[in-house]
């Protein structure tokens, strides 16, 4: 082979052809190095500097970590992704903020960044800065002191640059009295309610026009899936209320929870607070001569002081010191005062007095019983649950179970609602949430399954078998007659509450006033409450309230209601000035500024973006989330 190869470096095409091929396998190597070298950490550009993906991961960590407390569970991908660029832009825009400082030379003095930590309330004692504390906190959010540091100068410095761009921005006051027009704008209207309930019931038809209806309107008279079971249960629930227990397996329990059950002492109180000696004497005198509170409150009032009643109110609940130590060591039902206060004078009485500690044995026998019927009701289920298991499992039919193992057995037919073919609950026991789950799995099961022992909740188990599916069917109108000449009627109700409604707007459209034309009708109209664009008042629903913000004056509307019609006629539109309501004003003067503020920074964001040539890595980026 090394001898044919010799020969053909004797031919100067073969010597061309080797230098090629030795120079493809050095490009190749030397392209892999640079490949390898171009795989960096590095998650993007800004002014030509990199970004260590390692910025971004922490960035992503913590924005991750505030994400899974407000939603509890594993994020999507797609949630991930999403934090993940949330996290790129918070990076890119502190480098792009971190870049334009420099240039222009802004910084924050470290005496600045020392007096801004040291006026954190949570790091000082008795007002003082405590190093201790400063230290203990940053330990348990797992931050060092210099990172802290370096965290608060960079806060500084970007409000020092993003504060002078946003400095002069503000709202024009045109645009701030056009949007504070527009939310504060109130419409007043009055309204007719006319209810199918209230309409004259008509006389029932002959019996074609009922068959007719019935036809017309078999949603209404079909009858929903029936499935017939056999179900039994095995419960706590159940079962507790079979289990004996003792006085004292009573009083052991309560021996081990009543320091758990300890409450602390309160009172009930009646305080006066008077602002002299003489006014505190007469009040005094006259509840101490029968007055009942309701005067006193009233003599209080007249006299310019005031009375307050404090129930089931805890020692440090109580505002003063003094007030409470003499709350708290009175006799109840006496009058106590007037006792001079640091404002002024008091007198009080306590109507009635809680002692701390845990509460009587008496008061929680019954409740304490039930939690060790419970106890042992759950220790029997534990026990039955294999046997049951067993029995299941050797095809054992339901209704052939053993009868020593705690079982609970029904059967009839239901519905997916829960109901019975007359209408009433299935009597299924075991509590709500149980029963929820027993429908639920009888109807996601199929007819001839075998019966398993499903795990229910609060500690229940259950098992059934389907020997019935009845699908639904129009019910024949000889069973249903009764039903569909209520149906009729209620519909012919239904049809002269709409005509009546609608004889109404026509009035109001023609020209008179609701008044006029609901007094004509036999119906009186009501105001209803001003109505703004923030909310409708209560009762009001959002489409009528969207409604009366497209009329006019005099204009009407017909809305259907839950109980028949609803006539409103718009009377009058009110305008609110600033002047009006100088804090809402404000506040939307506020609120417009902030926003006009937050476009600038994002504007001006974007440009730094611009200039520095920001160029971010997907690939890497991905990397993060994926």
């Amino acid at each position: 082979m090394m001898s044919r190869l010799r020969k053909l470096l004797d031919n100067w095409i073969a010597r061309v052809f080797i230098v090629l091929l030795f120079g493809v396998f050095v490009f190749w190597g030397i392209s892999n190095v640079f490949t390898m070298i171009g795989s960096s950490s590095t998650v993007a550009h800004v002014n030509g500097k990199p970004v260590d993906i390692s910025v971004l991961q922490a960035e992503y960590q913590k924005e991750f970590n505030q994400a899974q407390q407000n939603s509890p569970g594993q994020p999507s991908l797609a949630d991930r992704q999403k934090i993940a660029q949330a996290a790129m832009t918070t990076v890119l825009r502190q480098q792009v903020l971190s870049a334009a400082e420099q240039a222009l030379g802004i910084t924050a003095p470290d005496s600045a960044v020392r007096q801004s930590v040291y006026a954190v309330q949570a790091f000082q004692t008795n007002g003082v800065f405590d190093k201790a504390r400063f230290a203990a906190l940053l330990q348990q959010n797992n931050m060092s002191p210099d990172a802290f540091l370096a965290l608060i100068k960079t806060e500084m410095t970007n409000n020092q640059l993003v504060q002078a761009v946003i400095g002069g921005v503000a709202a024009p006051a045109e645009l701030d009295n056009q949007i504070f027009a527009f939310i504060s704008e109130q419409r007043i209207a009055q309204s007719v309610d006319i209810s199918a309930a209230s309409q004259k019931p008509p006389p029932l038809p002959l019996d074609p026009a009922l068959q007719r209806y019935w036809k017309n309107h078999p949603a209404s008279f079909t009858a929903p899936e029936y499935r017939t079971v056999k179900i039994v249960i095995l419960s706590p629930q159940i079962l507790a209320a079979q289990q004996p227990v003792s006085d004292a397996e009573i009083a052991a329990l309560y021996q081990q929870t009543s320091a758990q059950q300890s409450v602390p002492a309160s009172r009930s109180v009646q305080v006066i607070s008077a602002g002299d000696a003489a006014s505190a004497n007469q009040l005094a005198a006259l509840w101490r001569a029968g007055a009942d509170w309701k005067k006193m409150q009233a003599a209080a009032t007249k006299a310019g002081d005031s009375a307050v009643e404090m129930d089931n109110t805890q020692h440090d609940q109580i505002p003063g010191t003094l007030l409470a130590d003499a709350v708290f060591g009175a006799t109840p039902n006496v009058i106590t005062g007037p006792i001079q206060g640091p404002l002024g004078f008091f007198l009080f009485t306590v109507t009635n007095a809680v002692a701390g500690g845990p509460p009587p044995l008496a008061s929680v026998s019954a409740q304490l019983k039930q939690q060790i019927q419970l106890q042992k009701a759950q220790a029997a289920v534990n026990q039955d649950v294999n046997n049951v298991q067993d029995a299941l499992a050797g095809q054992t039919p339901l209704d052939q179970l053993p009868g020593n193992l705690g079982l609970a057995a029904v059967e009839g037919t239901l519905d997916a609602k829960g109901n019975t073919p007359d209408g009433d609950p299935a009597p299924i026991p075991g509590g709500q949430d149980l029963r929820t789950a027993i429908i639920s799995a009888i109807f996601a099961a199929h007819q001839g399954d075998p019966a398993q022992l499903i795990t229910g909740p609060a500690g229940g188990y259950f098992a059934f078998t389907i020997d019935k599916i009845t699908p639904p069917a129009v019910q024949p109108y000889a069973d249903v007659k009764q039903k569909v000449a209520v149906a009729w009627i209620n519909d012919a109700m239904q049809r002269e509450a709409e005509v009546k409604a609608a004889s109404l707007l026509a009035a109001v459209s023609g020209g008179q006033s609701l008044d006029a034309a609901s007094a004509a009708g036999g119906y009186s109209a009501t105001v209803l409450p001003p109505v703004t664009r923030n909310a409708p008042p209560a009762g009001m629903s959002s489409e009528m309230a969207q409604i009366l913000f497209s009329l006019k004056p005099g204009q009407a509307t017909m809305l259907q209601s839950p109980d028949g019609f609803t006539v409103a006629a718009l009377s009058e539109i009110k305008r609110p000035s600033p002047q009006d309501d100088p804090a809402d004003f404000a506040q939307v003067s506020q609120a417009m500024t902030k926003s006009m503020q937050d476009d600038i920074v994002a504007s001006f964001i974007a440009g730094l973006q611009e200039r520095y040539k920001v160029s971010v890595n997907t690939k890497l980026l991905a990397q993060v989330y994926q």
